[in-house]
């Protein structure tokens, strides 16, 4: 786990941003008053299989690519929120999904740019496991790709590539990350502390970041964010929080 300092950022993109996402709501100040821990890495097969051992978590498609260290995928809300109960029962230590402000906060590392580190497109694959030139390659998915090659056509080991600021590996490609909040269309009245969302519809939650699939460059972005509730792909996982105070 990584200790995410206090801080205060404008979460989402500016209304007037180039790709900013559909019906993504207004950009509103966030302000953290008290340090959370994130998992340095989105949680594996390894320490999923783990809860699957003890009969408290049911064994998802792997897709044939391998286990281990890679993030695990294929699996929905309520499952991973089982996850991070049964963990909490084992370890006696309160685990939780991030909410939406905490995750853009992390995946900022603080008060940092929208966009993808703000590297250029070339360089990404330094950073994160996207839709590159061996994606493309072995895939021949014919879909705009990342002009870089990180060497891997699906998923990665998790910590294969370059934390960002805070130490944390994989906030933006892998898998995309599901969070604890209700999704809503727009945030008008949503709490401004990095609390949940739990007022929308709750019928669907959000999950946030991008994966080994996403692509072009501009869509590559710490706002990005999408909803549902029972979805299992093949590029969304998740990681754990832990409330500290």
């Amino acid at each position: 786990m990584v200790i995410i300092p206090p801080g205060r950022y404008g979460m989402l993109m500016p209304p007037i941003d180039q790709g900013r996402p559909f019906a993504e709501g207004e950009n509103r100040l966030v302000i953290i008053t008290k340090p959370f821990a994130v998992g340095k890495f989105e949680v594996t097969f390894d320490e999923w299989n783990v809860c699957v051992s003890e009969g408290k978590c049911a064994a998802p498609e792997d897709e044939g690519w391998g286990k281990g260290k890679r993030p695990v995928i294929n699996i929905s809300w309520p499952e991973a929120d089982r996850y991070t109960r049964w963990l909490s029962k084992k370890t006696g230590k309160k685990y939780r999904l991030l909410t939406e402000a905490e995750w853009e906060y992390a995946a900022r590392a603080g008060a940092g740019p929208p966009r993808f580190l703000g590297i250029k497109p070339e360089d990404v694959c330094r950073y994160a496991n996207v839709y590159d030139i061996s994606a493309e390659k072995n895939l021949e998915f014919g879909m705009e790709m990342l002009p870089c090659d990180d060497n891997f056509d699906v998923t990665a080991p998790v910590g294969s590539f370059k934390p960002n600021a805070f130490g944390l590996h994989d906030m933006l490609g892998n898998v995309w990350e599901w969070t604890e909040d209700c999704q809503a269309v727009l945030w008008r009245n949503a709490p401004t502390d990095a609390s949940a969302r739990v007022n929308g519809k709750c019928s669907e939650r959000a999950y946030r970041g991008s994966s080994w699939l996403s692509h072009p460059p501009r869509y590559i972005q710490v706002a990005d964010r999408y909803r549902f509730l029972g979805a299992r792909y093949n590029d969304l996982g998740f990681r754990v929080a832990r409330s500290l105070q």
